[in-house]
């Protein structure tokens, strides 16, 4: 009940501050409303970790957090309370892989942002192995999630928000050919993951994925065909 009510609170605060037409929600219809999902979104800004889940259609959801934020006990009891659970980033943390996995592996839903840190400038930056890892460990069908506009609504070291257009878009998911074994078959992995990721975002913002036709002949054939995927 708490992590409904507090959804329920994050997008009553985002239309109320955002009324007018500065927030737009695309493509939720995209999201299966059951089964397990591996939600990967580009990372602009500190709201992207609680709006994100908060516009997902499904209550099921749980994300990934670096540990910094977890040091605090106020932090840390809203945190785990809106369904985060921390990870040390730029490693290969055994802990939250496992909690990962444990998620994933029950038909639920896990969100993570594969470039590992929130991106101040400029566009999207290469994402770690990290997604491409758990993809090919799970099986688990990807939702790419496009979020844009957040950066300028709560830029790095601002206090307040600022009224600015937000868009999220959810994309269509999509499940990656697993085949391949290795930490830079991961890397290829989690490339291919990020490209879809591009593909929602405007070219201002696809950053190091700015050559869309260039990434699809690299990674493109790791990507299974829309009819294949799961729905």
């Amino acid at each position: 009940m708490t992590y409904r009510f507090m959804r329920w609170l994050v997008r009553f605060i985002a239309r109320t501050y955002l009324a007018g037409g500065l927030l737009e929600v695309d493509g939720v219809e995209n999201v299966p409303r059951s089964g397990a999902l591996l939600v990967c979104g580009n990372h602009t800004s500190t709201v992207d970790p609680p709006l994100l889940p908060a516009f997902l259609p499904r209550v099921d959801s749980w994300s990934m957090g670096k540990k910094e934020y977890f040091d605090n006990w106020f932090v840390n009891w809203l945190f785990r309370r809106y369904h985060a659970f921390p990870v040390v980033r730029h490693t290969a943390d055994r802990a939250a892989l496992r909690r990962a996995t444990e998620i994933l592996r029950a038909g639920k839903v896990l969100v993570l942002y594969p470039e590992g840190t929130r991106i101040t400038q400029g566009g999207l930056h290469r994402p770690e192995p990290g997604a491409g890892f758990l993809a090919k460990l799970t099986g688990a069908p990807i939702l790419p999630v496009g979020l844009i506009g957040t950066r300028e609504a709560f830029p790095k070291g601002s206090w307040l928000p600022r009224r600015h257009r937000v868009e999220i878009r959810f994309g269509k998911p999509f499940k990656l050919r697993t085949e391949p074994r290795g930490r830079s078959e991961n890397q290829a992995l989690a490339d291919a993951i990020m490209l879809k990721v591009a593909e929602l975002l405007p070219p201002e913002l696809r950053g190091v994925f700015s050559d869309l036709e260039g990434w699809r002949q690299r990674v493109g054939s790791l990507i299974e065909p829309e009819d294949d995927s799961a729905r």
